[in-house]
């Protein structure tokens, strides 16, 4: 863009500015309600509890935590390439701390209002109706897709003028 309009790229020139600590924040929370939206609207049509308008739905007190869930993996994903662990553990150790958020924030939200706007106690894999552990699966795709998509993230720029046409280096090397 020109003419005094901003850009948004993912090169990794001198022109303009990377994500800042809120502005990670703000993309991670919208990304946990799309996510959730999507989830639970496929999860509904699968079980018989929607239908083919694919209506999903999430809570305002998701956009917090997914967007301080996923700022706190960035620096839990940077110390587990220091220590050179695999992808596979990595994405497995990924999938307990979404279960740790995930119970964290709900138990947090008892204390704080009363109640846990997500309530997992009708299921047979529940804990204390906060975590469901038939979700495993899920969150360990959370996990896997976190790293690239995390990478993205990292190397975007806002810039005032036209984006630099120049490589991006990975911030994460496999």
């Amino acid at each position: 863009m020109s003419g005094g309009r901003g850009a948004i790229t993912t090169q990794a020139g001198p022109g303009g500015q990377r994500l800042g600590l809120l502005g990670r924040f703000a993309v991670y929370g919208l990304l946990g309600w799309c996510i959730e939206c999507l989830f639970t609207s496929v999860v509904d049509l699968a079980t018989g509890a929607g239908d083919l308008r694919l209506m999903g739905y999430s809570y305002l007190w998701m956009h917090p935590i997914w967007g301080a869930g996923l700022l706190l993996g960035e620096q839990l994903v940077t110390m587990m390439h220091r220590v050179r662990l695999s992808r596979a553990t990595r994405t497995l150790v990924g999938m307990g701390v979404c279960f740790a958020v995930e119970y964290a924030t709900g138990a947090a939200l008892v204390a704080l209002i009363g109640r846990c706007p997500w309530d997992y106690s009708a299921s047979a894999w529940s804990v204390h109706g906060l975590i469901r552990l038939d979700y495993a699966p899920f969150w360990w795709l959370c996990a896997w897709l976190y790293e690239p998509f995390c990478s993205f993230i990292r190397r975007v720029r806002i810039s005032a003028g036209e984006p630099e046409p120049q490589a991006a280096p990975e911030l994460w090397p496999s």
